[in-house]
């Protein structure tokens, strides 16, 4: 019988991050709404999972960190942004980006100074110019591959940590987008298993010339067989109101290869 299995090394995404550190007596920030309180601040941000571009010979790799909120570093009271956005970044292969997401899409928050213009919400910046330094701090751990829908079923039922690899074409290349299973659905009468989880990122129409521009907040759902469905973030209109939100409405169907890992403790 041939073996089930196959080991490699996936992401340890609880000890991996995202770091930057901005620090005004060397540079000025480019990226924030308000004057930092403190000359020094660095930032550790978690991974909701990493992405592999493959295309023309050449590897680039990138994470997307957890959402968190705006807000001020170092102070007693009023912390929090206002009007505040969801913000996370994505880093890798020198490039970073910023996403904010507020009440509203185009909601046109200034920058800090004003004269650097409004917030865009999608926003490639340098991180050379931007931060003193910057990361990203990938640590690996050992991982089984499960093959037979049995194995899927008796790791899912149990409580180590699986992560998942999917892959899709992107022209003149591929993308593989590597995450924890957070929410999934199986069931041993009737054989299956269904992934549900995000964020992840979708590789998909770029806003700017860099590799880092293509991706999309999204969540991914598919049975480990050759598709997969994202349901894309997007600006939505609310119906009647002349207003946009930020919202996963698009769903996207694309031809995909998957595979399940689980984590050896």
């Amino acid at each position: 019988m041939p073996p089930t299995s196959t080991r490699d090394d996936v992401c340890h995404f609880a000890r991996s991050f995202i770091r930057w550190r901005i620090d005004t007596t060397k540079r000025m920030p480019t990226t924030v709404s308000r004057p930092p309180p403190t000359t020094l601040n660095d930032v550790r941000m978690p991974l909701d999972c990493i992405a592999t571009v493959s295309r023309g010979g050449r590897e680039e790799v990138f994470g997307l960190g957890v959402s968190c909120k705006t807000e001020q570093v170092f102070v007693e009271r009023d912390v929090w942004h206002q009007p505040n956005a969801d913000m996370l970044a994505i880093c890798g292969a020198g490039q970073f980006f910023i996403l904010k997401r507020f009440d509203r899409s185009e909601k046109g928050v200034m920058l800090s100074p004003p004269s650097l213009g409004r917030q865009p919400e999608r926003a490639a910046v340098d991180p050379v110019a931007a931060f003193e330094s910057h990361s990203l701090d990938l640590r690996r751990r050992p991982a089984r591959r499960l093959e037979a829908i049995e194995d899927v079923i008796v790791e899912l039922r149990g409580s180590r940590e699986v992560v998942a690899r999917t892959t899709h074409g992107i022209p003149g290349g591929e993308v593989t987008v590597e995450y924890p299973v957070r929410t999934v659905n199986y069931s041993d009468r009737h054989r299956y298993f269904q992934v549900d989880t995000g964020p992840v990122l979708f590789f998909g129409e770029p806003t700017g010339p860099q590799t880092v521009e293509h991706f999309h907040l999204a969540f991914v759902a598919h049975l480990g067989g050759d598709w997969a469905e994202f349901l894309v973030c997007r600006p939505t209109p609310l119906e009647d109101t002349g207003v946009s939100v930020h919202h996963y409405s698009e769903s996207r169907r694309v031809s995909s290869r998957h595979s399940l890992w689980v984590v050896e403790e």
